[in-house]
């Protein structure tokens, strides 16, 4: 066992995708797959910490009562404003509003079924219309190497813009997008974020198709009612629709089996069916507001609707990026091969017999900098790093939530290390994107 462990505390490799690399408790061991589109990527033994999943009720009725009342406030406006101002018509509205909100605590108004099937028809019957097929093509234009799915979420004039997987379309050279009928309209790769797994595509057609808008994602709870809409197996299942909640936020595993979470996508684990196919496809809330890009599924025996998705304020960033540069500017890496010394400090002063002072109780130690990487002319080898930015060095799951949500390629930092028995601050140090993109 002790062996187990001390393999597991030095699995920490280049962070091309995670700019870190950790090791994690855990509860259960289980043989698992992470299925994508085109890909399957096999962990062969990956232990998983057992989460739960809290349905917050409270917040399901606040999100369909508020609905209710901007469907009230729009379809009346109208017509009432005609008789008074709109400052008049919004102090009546709010004062309407009050007194619901006291009858719904007071239980004089209660959610029914009906209220969210109906929400449910609408984003059906609308929004879901925006998720298409997309067909990735080798040279020759006839051999199709991988089909999946994605969303028109932006169009200038006859011009629209559609997201789908990186994966979707890296086995091609010709894309297609496909429509329900059979119908295929060719498609231009403007660009790709690798590390998110993010592709914008473009397409010119002189008909009109249904536009997706972007969420909030920063806003989504556990217990949120959401539906995924794509294509699994393939177009015979064309714009299929699964229903389902939001089980977990800024979830971050280990997808490739290198004892490294990767860090840049705190992704939303839902429970609503995808398959194979439905990467690059939307998962709406009932609002019918895009959430979230499928992006990849836990595929087991023991395991049973574990779904995830890149959160839609992260692709809506990537995507204006890619439409401007041709590339993401949004998740730099910082290319540091390190162990956490809230983990590893044993294996690194019982086994390797380095000396840590006393004094320094977290930190990441150094083992090597990837070439070209954020970090390189930096840090050393054997540094340890205390601080990065404005976040202080406690653990790399602390790490890597704060660093995901705070930093974009570009921004300036400064990194506090010791070395050589003296504490250091190393400046105005620039965030880089991947060396190897």
């Amino acid at each position: 066992m002790k062996k187990i462990l001390i393999f597991i505390l030095i699995g920490s490799l280049t962070a091309i995708l995670a700019g870190c690399s950790f090791n994690f408790t855990t509860t259960s061991t289980l043989e698992t797959t992470f299925v994508t589109s085109t890909t399957t990527y096999s962990t062969g033994t990956t232990q998983l910490t057992s989460a739960t999943t809290d349905i917050d009720i409270d917040q399901l009725k606040a999100d369909i009562y508020q609905r209710i009342y901007n469907e009230m406030y729009e379809s009346i406006k109208a017509e009432v404003i005609q008789n008074v101002s709109e400052e008049r018509f919004d102090e009546i509205y709010q004062s309407v509003m009050l007194d619901l909100l006291e009858k719904i605590d007071n239980g004089e108004i209660t959610v029914t079924a009906k209220t969210v099937i109906e929400m449910i028809y609408e984003v059906v019957a609308e929004e879901a219309n925006s998720v298409i097929g997309v067909s990735a093509y080798a040279s020759d234009g006839t051999t199709l190497n991988a089909v999946g799915s994605g969303v028109i979420y932006k169009h200038v004039d006859n011009v629209y813009y559609v997201v789908t997987n990186n994966h979707v379309v890296a086995e091609g050279t010709i894309y297609k997008i496909a429509l329900e009928d059979g119908t295929e309209i060719p498609a231009t790769l403007r660009g790709v974020d690798a590390l998110v797994d993010v592709a914008v595509l473009y397409f010119t057609s002189s008909a009109t198709f249904p536009v997706a808008t972007f969420a909030d994602s920063s806003t989504i709870e556990k217990g949120t009612i959401v539906l995924a809409v794509g294509n699994p197996s393939g177009y015979d299942y064309y714009r299929s629709i699964t229903m389902g909640i939001v089980s977990g936020t800024s979830r971050y595993f280990d997808i490739n089996d290198d004892n490294v979470k990767d860090m840049f996508v705190g992704y939303i684990q839902h429970d609503a069916s995808i398959n194979a196919g439905n990467s690059g496809g939307a998962l709406f809330n009932l609002d019918g507001e895009v959430i979230g890009i499928n992006v990849i599924k836990i595929a087991a025996t023991e395991i049973e609707g574990m779904g995830f998705a890149i959160p839609s304020s992260l692709v809506s960033d990537i995507c204006s990026d890619i439409e401007i540069y041709g590339i993401s500017k949004q998740k730099p890496v910082l290319g540091i091969e390190f162990i956490d010394l809230s983990t590893g400090r044993d294996y690194l002063t019982q086994t390797l017999h380095i000396t840590i002072p006393s004094t320094i109780t977290a930190g990441f130690y150094i083992n090597s900098v990837v070439p070209n990487s954020t970090m390189d002319g930096y840090i050393l080898p054997g540094d340890i790093i205390l601080e990065i930015g404005d976040i202080v060095i406690v653990s790399t799951t602390d790490f890597v939530t704060q660093f995901s949500s705070r930093y974009r390629v570009g921004d300036i930092i400064d990194v506090v290390v010791y070395r050589n028995g003296s504490t250091l601050t190393l400046t105005d140090i620039e965030l880089k994107q991947n060396p190897e993109a």
